[in-house]
C-alpha cells in the first residue's frame, strides 16, 4: 500500500518546446552529414516528455514541435517559432510560461553588412541551406541577429522565461580530429540586408538584435555546446550510439539534479569541458531556477510506517525505536537514505534515516535522538531527488559510515547511460571509461584485482575512480575567469639559462586547442607558463592527472615508471604558491613560469611497451589561497595499490574548498605522446 504526495498540476502545460535535429543536409558539399544530431533531439524530447518519476519534465506531446531532417527547412523553422511561441493562444501574454528552443546540427559563419569588425556573424544551418526554394531563391543560414530579434519580440510579448540550447558550433577547428565537428565546411553565403526584413516591418525599432551570446541578455538564457571559436563535436559512445557530447552530458545532469533547487549556472558547473570545447551559459537569468520551475514537482512516493516483525527486531538489536517500510534496494534505497515522516493529518513530524536495507524492505529510525515518537498511521515520504537506482556497493550499516568507506556509485539503467563499465577478465578487471575525455585517447585500462587487495577492494577502487573523474572535469562554468591560459614550451639551453625553443609549435607554444602533442624523444625538456590577461590577481595551482593509475600529483618523482607519461621534475613541485605571499599571478599580463631558467624542467617518455599514452595538466586559479593538498594522490594513493585506504580521503573537504570560493576557475590541458608512426 502506498500513496503519492500532492503535486502542482497547474504547471503541467506550462512548458512549450521547439526541438530541431538535423543530420541529413541537402547541400552535402557545404554541410557534410552528421550522425548524432537527431539522436540528441530525440533524447531531449524524451527528457521533456518523461514523467517526474523518471526524472523528466512531464511535458505533454502537444506542447512540443519536433523538426527533424527534411522537416527543418528555413521557412519551417522560422514559421514554427512564430506559430508555436509568438502566436500560440495557449501561451498567455506577459506570463511566465517556459519556452525552450533546442537545436542540434551544423552552425556556420555568415557574411553580412552588419556593423561588426569582420562582417561575419554566427548562424544555424537549416536542412535546405545552400539550395534554392520553389521560387528559385537561394536558401540562407539563419543568422544570430535574426534569432536575437525573434527572442526579443517573444520576450516582450510572452515573457522572458526562454531557454535556448544549441549543440552546434561555428568553426570546424584545426585541432586533433576526434569526432565530427558540427560546423559547416565553409562560411555560409552572404546575407542581403533585406532578408527577413518582414520580421520588423511596421515596428518602431528596426535595428535587429544580435545579443544571442550576450552574458547580460535579458530575453533568454543560452546554453551552448561551446564558446565562440571552439568546436562542438559528436562522438561514438557505448553500443555504437553517436551523440553530441554536450547534449549527452546535459540531459544526464538534467535527470540527476534536483531541478526545483538548481539554477542554470549550477547546472552548467556540473558539465565537463573537453579539449577545444567549453560549454557556455549566457544571459542575465542564468542564476534563476532551470526552466523557471514550470513543471510538476516530483511526485513523492509515500509508504506506511509499520512496526518491524519481532524476529527482525531481535536480529537487528538496535538500541532505538525502529520502523519498517516495504521498499528496499530494488527501488533504490541505500543505508543513509533520508525520508520525511508525516502523520495521518499530513503534518511533518521529523526526518527518518534508513539503517538496514534489504532487497524489498528497509528499517528506519529517527535521524535525531530527541525526535518525537512516530504515531501509528504515519507515512514515510521519499526525498524529492530520490534516484530510484540502487547503490552498487551499499554499506552494511549506517552506524559505520563515520569511519567506513561509503560508495557513491549507482548502477546505470543501460550500458548506453553508463559512465564506467567494469568487466572481469580472469584475474584482471577491465575498466571502460565512457566520458569523452577518455574516449578521445585511451578508452580502457586494466588492473589486477588480486594486486589491488582482492574483490573486497572493488568498491573503494571504483569510488576513487569516480572521484578522480569528478576532479578531472571540475570547472566553474557559470562564472569563468576569462583571460587565463596555460602555455607549454620545448626548452633549449642548459641550466641556469633554459628558455623556450621558438622553432616548435606556435612561436614555441606547443598547446593548441587545449592539447599538446609531445615528441617521443628521450631527454627533451619542457617548461610551463601560466598567463593572466584578466584584471584579477590570482593564486595558481598546477597538478598532473594520471588517467592510467588515477593519481593526482603536485610533483612527480623519477623514475616511477607506473605513470602513463613519465615526468621528471627533479623532485620539485609543478606549482603551488607559498601561503605567505601575495597572489603571484598578477592581473593584466602577469605570468608565472615553471621549469624555465634556473628551475628544474619537466621530461616525459612513453612507458615500456606502450605506443600511445596521455596525461592531463589541471590548473586551478582563485582570488584567495586554497587548501588543495587533498587533491594529491601519489602512487601510494592509487586505488590500484593494495595498501590504499580511502578512509583518509576527506571528500567533503574536497568539495567545500572550491564550492565556498566565489571567484575561481579551472583549466585542463591534455598531453599526448605517440610512438613514431602512431597516429595520436
Amino acid at each position: 500500500m502506498f500513496k503519492t504526495s500532492s503535486s502542482d498540476s497547474d504547471n503541467e502545460t506550462a512548458v512549450f518546446a521547439l526541438i530541431i535535429g538535423i543530420d541529413e543536409y541537402l547541400a552535402t558539399d557545404h554541410l557534410p552529414p552528421l550522425q548524432g544530431a537527431v539522436n540528441d533531439a530525440e533524447e531531449f524530447r524524451e527528457f521533456l516528455c518523461d514523467s517526474r518519476e523518471k526524472r523528466g519534465l512531464h511535458v505533454p506531446a502537444s506542447n512540443i514541435v519536433f523538426l527533424r531532417n527534411r522537416d527543418a527547412t528555413r521557412e519551417t523553422i522560422l514559421e514554427s517559432f512564430r506559430s508555436h511561441f509568438l502566436n500560440n493562444p495557449h501561451i498567455p501574454d506577459h506570463g511566465n510560461t517556459t519556452m525552450i528552443m533546442f537545436y542540434a546540427g551544423h552552425g556556420s559563419r555568415v557574411e553580412t553588412k552588419k556593423t561588426v569588425i569582420d562582417k561575419m556573424v554566427e548562424g544555424i544551418c537549416p536542412v535546405d541551406e545552400g539550395t534554392t526554394d520553389s521560387f528559385g531563391r537561394y536558401v540562407h543560414a539563419i543568422p544570430d541577429y535574426i534569432l536575437g530579434w525573434l527572442l526579443r519580440e517573444l520576450a516582450e510579448k510572452k515573457g522572458s522565461n526562454i531557454t535556448v540550447i544549441f549543440d552546434s558550433c561555428h568553426s570546424g577547428g584545426t585541432g586533433r580530429a576526434f569526432g565530427r565537428a558540427r560546423a559547416a565546411a565553409s562560411p555560409s553565403a552572404y546575407i542581403p540586408p533585406a532578408l527577413d526584413s518582414y520580421l520588423w516591418e511596421d515596428k518602431s525599432d528596426v535595428v535587429p538584435s544580435d545579443d544571442m551570446w550576450d552574458s547580460s541578455a535579458t530575453t533568454h538564457v543560452l546554453l551552448a555546446a561551446c564558446e565562440k571559436g571552439e568546436t562542438a563535436r559528436e562522438i561514438c559512445f557505448n553500443e555504437g550510439a553517436i551523440r553530441g557530447r554536450f547534449t549527452k552530458s546535459l540531459v544526464e545532469e538534467l535527470r540527476k539534479v534536483d531541478l526545483e533547487n538548481t539554477t542554470y549556472a549550477e547546472l552548467l558547473d556540473r558539465l565537463p569541458s573537453w579539449s577545444g570545447q567549453t560549454p557556455h551559459c549566457g544571459g542575465s537569468r542564468k542564476t534563476c531556477q532551470v526552466f523557471g520551475g514550470n513543471y510538476p514537482t516530483t511526485v513523492r512516493l509515500a509508504l506506511p510506517l509499520t512496526p518491524p516483525h519481532p524476529e527482525d527486531l531481535a536480529k537487528l538489536q538496535y538500541p532505538r525505536p525502529i520502523l519498517h517500510i516495504q521498499m528496499g534496494t530494488v527501488e533504490g534505497v541505500v543505508p543513509g537514505t533520508e525520508f520525511s515522516a508525516f502523520d495521518g493529518d499530513n503534518q511533518i513530524l521529523c526526518t527518518l534515516v534508513a539503517l538496514f536495507v534489504q532487497s524489498n524492505q528497509s528499517f528506519l529510525a529517527t535521524k535525531n535522538t530527541d525526535d518525537a515518537v512516530i504515531p501509528l498511521g504515519s507515512w514515510a515520504v521519499v526525498p524529492p531527488n530520490f534516484p530510484y537506482a540502487a547503490d552498487l556497493f551499499p554499506t552494511d550499516h549506517v552506524l559505520f559510515q563515520s569511519n567506513r568507506y561509503r560508495s557513491s556509485l549507482v548502477q546505470a539503467t543501460s550500458p548506453a547511460k553508463a559512465g564506467i563499465i567494469v568487466r572481469g577478465n580472469g584475474d584482471d578487471i577491465d575498466i571502460e571509461r565512457l566520458t569523452s575525455t577518455y574516449l578521445e585517447y585511451r578508452r580502457t585500462t586494466r588492473f589486477s584485482l588480486a594486486a589491488s587487495g582482492g574483490p573486497s577492494r572493488l568498491p573503494a577502487v571504483m569510488d576513487s575512480i569516480a572521484f578522480f573523474n569528478y576532479l578531472l572535469e571540475r570547472r566553474h562554468g557559470s562564472s569563468p575567469i576569462a583571460g587565463v591560459s596555460v602555455e607549454m614550451y620545448r626548452l633549449k639551453g642548459e641550466l641556469p639559462n633554459r628558455e623556450p625553443d621558438r622553432g616548435f609549435g606556435d612561436n614555441g607554444n606547443l598547446i593548441r586547442n587545449h592539447e599538446a602533442q609531445l615528441p617521443p624523444e628521450r631527454g627533451v625538456k619542457f617548461g610551463v607558463k601560466i598567463c593572466n590577461a584578466s584584471s584579477l590577481n590570482l593564486f595558481p595551482y598546477l597538478f598532473y592527472f594520471n588517467p592510467e593509475m588515477y593519481t593526482v600529483q603536485v610533483r612527480v618523482d623519477f623514475p616511477r615508471a607506473c605513470i602513463s607519461l613519465i615526468s621528471e621534475c627533479f623532485d620539485e613541485m609543478w606549482y603551488s604558491p607559498p601561503s605567505n605571499v601575495k597572489a603571484p599571478l598578477k592581473g593584466a599580463g602577469g605570468e608565472v613560469t615553471i621549469g624555465m631558467g634556473a628551475e628544474p624542467a619537466f621530461m616525459f617518455q612513453l612507458p615500456a611497451g606502450m605506443s600511445l599514452s596521455f596525461g592531463v595538466l589541471k590548473l586551478f586559479v582563485s582570488t584567495h589561497i586554497l587548501d588543495l593538498d587533498w587533491i594529491q594522490q601519489d602512487m601510494q594513493m592509487s586505488p590500484f595499490n593494495g595498501a590504499f585506504d580511502p578512509r583518509g580521503m576527506n571528500r567533503a573537504k574536497a568539495v567545500r574548498a572550491l564550492e565556498h570560493q566565489e571567484t575561481w576557475d579551472a583549466f585542463k590541458v591534455t598531453l599526448v605522446m605517440a610512438a613514431v608512426g602512431e597516429v595520436a
